[in-house]
């Protein structure tokens, strides 16, 4: 994926925080969401490294929702991925979805 925002530093994003499997917190911002099927699905880009033109972002599907948090897991499926990735691709006005 390249090109998510020319002046990300002017604008401002909702963040997930996850949880890798080492247990350390990873902040992601949201660049987009998208419903299809009756689920919800984010575009996200590791908040770090939103300066870097050329970063990848990944997709995330919500599993569940509690009253104090939403549970969300990477897309792994590949026909679910790229129906997702053509969806943001057709969606994004802000942002280049390039599949690799």
């Amino acid at each position: 994926m390249a090109d998510i925002y020319d002046e990300v530093n002017e604008m401002e994003f909702e963040v997930v925080t996850m949880t890798d499997e080492n247990g350390e917190e990873i902040e992601f911002s949201i660049i987009d969401n998208v419903a299809c099927g009756g689920e919800r699905y984010l575009l996200v880009v590791e908040t770090e490294l939103m300066d870097d033109d050329e970063t990848d972002a990944i997709i995330l599907k919500e599993v569940s929702i509690n009253t104090d948090d939403v549970t969300y897991e990477l897309v792994e499926d590949d026909a679910e991925f790229d129906r997702m990735a053509d969806l943001f691709a057709q969606k994004g006005e802000d942002y280049t979805v390039e599949l690799d």
